[in-house]
């Protein structure tokens, strides 16, 4: 598309604005893809991690379908790599880069070895600072074999950084990032230099240079580059104002925590834009949808009256065919009729099922808590008290070695009866849930469900940090359960992944398996009627449930709902 190549050289709106312009009813699959990939890249770029995700997982998705391998495994480094800024533990990414590794040294794809190895050495750079200078070496060596020199340059600068602020071996640290800004300037690459200039002014603190430090900030400052600029200037003025503050001058510290404040509120302020823009989208589109319901009216009053001429005529000169055709019609109209009343007959009855299921489970955690608070407050009080005395007993008995046994043995019976009504009573909370909430239930579930050696389930979550109503997350949880039993019954899978992601006005659940896949709309009505249940309670929670499935090519299920 010609969009792509033009992407770099212009700015956010504008990026925003073409976007929102193509039409994807036109597209192929990889030109959707890549639709969604420029999105993710436009908010991701531009300080949205939370709006720049879902995209990201779309466009992942649709490469995969497109068998473009080499832009998915792309996209699993750029998530990898947002999970890393959200504080995600490296061991919950690390499949996402094992994967990419894997892809690239199949293929001979150096390049995505490059970018594995960077991300996985910037990632182990606290935690294990010898095994990540290890990666970006091994990286360094293929960056120079391909004569990739952005690679190199940030190779040597994320080396000279580790040396610095985890190992403190300073001298090494400003080999590579004097090497790195060498490399930058002769490719005139203004971000290189600026992020050079930045980790010197570090080494520059560490040594209580404070001058040169801050000399190296301020023309960090000065250069232009439009990449994360935003952010790239947050976290510079936090640095200047630490270096300040250490130089005793708490004045310009201030001065410069100011500055930084000003670009949070502007960070913020875009977020808000974002989401105003995103009510005007659906606004508009309810609009479009509106208008052509309209000319569609129109169009179809037209053809009535041109259907009513051509009757009228056609009644004279046949009127006995036509008798006829409209007892037919008549037939088939009540034929109809009935078979709607029917359908309607059945939701009701579905619905009332539903609501009944909802019942039945309200009930049971109703009752477990009743169970849970009535063991607390009663037996759980009468065991405490008898233990208190017991020990009171136990202070003043004589000194005889059987009844010293016999106390012991009664002891410890005591305490384990304490201790296992203290367990079922602090399960007050714990329903189908569970009291750390959605995201634990799945995975606990996904373990259960796990065979070594044939069915891997992985579950990623994102952006999951707020937690549900009860009702809400037992409802979502009943879902994953039937799409999963359905997985593991008809599609004979041996994978399944589970992707949670939390927005801020939705929670969105993907879910995929490399079964055998199906015709949905082969389905009969008994066969999917746990599908049906889930679709009639999706729609109960306002959202949209969608099945993305081929015969010999797996299954992918999209739960959408908003909070």
């Amino acid at each position: 598309m010609k969009l792509e190549a033009e992407f770099e050289k212009i700015d956010y709106k504008t990026r925003l604005s073409k976007l929102e312009s193509i039409d994807l009813n036109n597209l192929s699959i990889r030109e959707k893809a890549l639709v969604e990939h420029l999105y993710g890249k436009t908010y991701y770029l531009y300080n949205s991690g939370n709006g720049a995700v879902e995209h990201f997982i779309k466009a992942k998705n649709l490469y995969i379908k497109a068998k473009d391998y080499d832009k998915a495994t792309e996209l699993s480094l750029t998530l990898a790599e947002q999970k890393r800024l959200s504080k995600y533990k490296y061991e919950e990414y690390k499949p996402l880069l094992d994967e990419a590794i894997s892809y690239a040294e199949k293929s001979n794809k150096e390049d995505l070895l490059c970018a594995t190895y960077l991300e996985v050495g910037i990632s182990l750079q606290k935690a294990e600072p010898q095994k990540a200078i290890e990666f970006h070496k091994k990286g360094l060596k293929i960056a120079k074999k391909i004569k990739n020199q952005f690679f190199e340059i940030r190779f040597n600068r994320n080396i000279g950084l580790t040396y610095c602020e985890f190992i403190k071996d300073f001298e090494k640290a400003l080999y590579f990032q004097n090497l790195s800004l060498e490399q930058s300037k002769k490719l005139n690459y203004t971000e290189g230099i600026a992020y050079a200039y930045v980790n010197l002014a570090s080494i520059a603190r560490n040594l209580r240079e404070y001058d040169k430090a801050i000399k190296y900030y301020n023309i960090a400052e000065n250069l232009k580059f439009d990449n994360y600029r935003t952010n790239f200037n947050i976290i510079l003025y936090q640095y200047i104002s630490n270096t300040y503050r250490e130089m005793k001058d708490f004045e310009k510290a201030i001065e410069y925590l100011d500055k930084k404040k000003v670009l949070e509120e502007i960070v913020s302020k875009r977020d808000e834009e974002k989401y105003i823009r995103d009510i005007n989208t659906k606004y508009e589109t309810r609009e479009k949808e509106l208008e052509n319901q309209e000319l569609k009216l129109k169009d179809e009053k037209n053809q009535l009256i041109i259907y009513s001429f051509i009757g009228v005529f056609l009644l004279f000169s046949a009127g006995a065919y036509f008798r006829i055709s409209h007892i037919n019609k008549k037939k088939k109209i009540a034929e109809q009729e009935r078979l709607i009343e029917s359908q309607k007959l059945e939701n009701v009855l579905k619905d009332q099922e539903l609501k009944e299921i909802d019942k039945i489970l309200e009930g049971q955690e109703k009752e477990r808590l009743k169970i849970a608070n009535d063991l607390h407050d009663n037996l759980g009080s009468i065991l405490a008290t008898l233990k208190l005395n017991f020990q009171n007993l136990y202070s003043q008995k004589d000194n005889n070695e059987n009844g010293q046994e016999l106390f012991d043995k009664t002891n410890e019976l005591i305490e384990e009866a304490y201790q296992k009504v203290r367990g079922m009573a602090h399960a007050k909370n714990a329903g189908v849930i569970g009291s750390e909430g959605l995201v634990p239930a799945v995975q606990n579930i996904a373990k259960k469900i796990a065979i070594p050696g044939k069915l891997k389930v992985q579950v990623i979550p994102f952006g999951m940090t707020k937690r549900f109503e009860n009702a809400m997350e037992v409802n979502l949880f009943r879902m994953i359960q039937e799409i999963l039993t359905n997985a593991i019954k008809h599609a004979e899978a041996t994978e399944i992944t589970i992707s949670l992601t939390q927005d801020e006005d939705s929670i969105n659940i993907i879910i995929e398996d490399n079964g055998k896949g199906f015709n949905p709309k082969s389905i009969t009505k008994k066969e999917g009627m746990g599908l049906s249940n889930i679709t009639k309670k999706v729609e109960q929670l306002n959202g949209t449930f969608n099945i993305d499935s081929f015969e010999g090519k797996g299954t992918t299920i999209l739960i959408d709902i908003p909070l």
